[in-house]
């Protein structure tokens, strides 16, 4: 049940498939066992790995199990393990995807799967040699089962293999963004050990083990040649042991990775509300302040009509009255409640329309910007983003200051899954230890009368609204870059 705690949040689809490969594994284990006790002196061998007290063993044998629901039992939770796992590997690789291909894939794959359930069942291969030895031809119906079964097995091990590559080139694909190469190495390291394991302990799996006597009542099962792999079972305990606590680690590592980023965004979710909250407060008592101040300027601008250095001043004091409603009223909008209007759109036009609110540009910056060759459609509020990308390029701006510096803008998608904006400066950058508070409300490295540190606040708000995420890359002295991911609809 590792998998279970190591990657919680995935679409129903997976989620099923996940549960499918605890319980195949679970009805492979418990009837393999059960089938044993039909031949008791395998107690010495089962016990080396499986542990089991001589009382509960005695139980076991004594009880009246049907062998042929054992059987199905057993070859029915191997299969239905191979195949689980592989289709989880399919739909959490293609997780975004909704393409009728992972549909028919899946149809096949349970197809192929029920097949396999059905030429090894017990009832129907007893069916098959009597009728095969009623009509001579049994040979061929030998060379049937060693053929299908050969093929089924094949199928099984490439289930297996194929499931682990689709997940290391998911890895190597997503390198590149943190959270999503973090869900796929933690998630590959959990399926590893439960794959090696079920190999390990069940490579003979499924089998065909009845074969029929001179009467179709009184069938022979078959007894499995554990001998083979001996050598296996004696270090089982030890590989199992490893296995497990390689997985402990990594649901250990994985918790505290995720435990991490959880605690960071409730924090910064919990500032961002407690700072809409005080800064209403705020406004309310500063605008009463400001207007005063207003009313006072009125009544000396009649007082001193005909002087005009005071006209002048006061002049200047009504200007800097409205810039501070101005800035006041800004703040208090980026973080108030945020109501979106979602609709499909191309991921390119919020950011031409903040790229054309800054033209032109200080002469000493150069922005760089082309439109993507293919139209990348997310669901987004074409509004709120265009905001979102017109305060990453002031950030940067602001951040560049008198310097000569760049701009550059790129759109693009990262496999089928989204769609990414990326502004990157070349900047001072920012220090190290600042980085996990750029999105705190009021927190801001830039010294500014007007700038209350509230614009990285409003953009991880929006893109977290939008089911993104938003990712900075930064070092002292070479600049920063910022990642907008929104999740894919197509690319046209």
């Amino acid at each position: 049940m590792t998998i279970l705690f190591t990657y919680k949040k995935i679409d129903s689809l997976s989620s099923r498939f996940m549960y499918g490969i605890n319980l195949g594994f679970i009805c492979s284990y418990v009837a393999f066992i059960l089938y044993l006790t039909q031949f008791n002196y395998y107690y010495n061998i089962v016990n080396q790995f499986f542990d089991f007290s001589p009382g509960t063993w005695n139980y076991l044998v004594l009880q009246n199990f049907d062998t042929n629901t054992i059987i199905r039992l057993l070859n029915g939770g191997v299969i239905l393990f191979y195949f689980s796992f592989f289709c989880f590997t399919l739909s959490f690789t293609n997780s975004r995807k909704k393409s009728k291909k992972i549909t028919v894939s899946v149809t096949l794959l349970s197809v192929l799967a029920l097949l396999q359930f059905l030429f090894y069942d017990p009832i129907l291969n007893l069916y098959l040699q009597d009728y095969t030895l009623k009509s001579d031809l049994l040979s061929s119906y030998q060379s049937y089962t060693q053929i299908g079964d050969k093929l089924f097995r094949f199928v099984n091990v490439l289930s297996l293999l194929i499931g682990i590559l689709l997940m290391v080139h998911h890895y190597i694909k997503h390198r590149h963004i943190r959270f999503m190469r973090n869900y796929t190495l933690f998630t590959l390291l959990s399926l590893l050990p439960l794959g090696t394991i079920q190999y390990l302990m069940f490579s003979w799996a499924p089998e065909l083990l009845v074969r029929i006597t001179f009467s179709r009542q009184f069938p022979n099962y078959q007894q499995p040649d554990l001998n083979l792999y001996f050598a296996e079972l004696r270090v089982f305990p030890f590989i199992a042991l490893f296995a497990l606590g390689f997985m402990v680690f990594n649901v250990y590592k994985y918790n505290s990775i995720e435990s991490y980023h959880r605690d960071v965004n409730t924090l910064i979710n919990r500032k961002i509300d407690t700072a809409s909250l005080g800064i209403r407060a705020f406004t309310h008592a500063i605008k009463n302040h400001l207007l005063a101040i207003q009313s006072e300027t009125e009544f000396l601008r009649e007082r001193f009509e005909g002087d005009q250095e005071a006209a002048y001043s006061l002049k200047l004091i009504e200007s800097s009255c409205e810039q501070s409603f101005e800035s006041i009223d800004h703040a208090a909008k980026m973080l108030k409640q945020i109501t979106l209007n979602m609709k499909p759109s191309g991921l390119h036009q919020p950011v031409e329309q903040a790229i054309i609110r800054f033209h032109p540009l200080k002469p000493n910056i150069e922005l760089h910007y082309q439109r993507p060759k293919k139209t990348i459609m997310v669901y987004l509020d074409e509004e709120h983003i265009n905001e979102v990308i017109y305060n990453m390029i002031k950030n940067a701006l602001e951040a560049i200051s008198d310097q000569q510096g760049e701009i550059s803008i790129d759109i693009k998608h990262v496999n089928d899954d989204w769609g990414v904006i990326s502004i990157l400066d070349n900047g001072p950058g920012i220090e190290t230890d600042n980085v996990n508070e750029l999105f705190t409300p009021f927190y801001s490295t830039k010294s500014s009368l007007t700038n209350w540190g509230v614009g990285l606040s409003f953009c991880y708000k929006i893109v977290k609204a939008h089911d993104g995420k938003i990712e900075v890359t930064t070092e002292k002295g070479k600049g920063t870059q910022f990642h907008l991911y929104f999740p894919l609809i197509f690319v046209e």
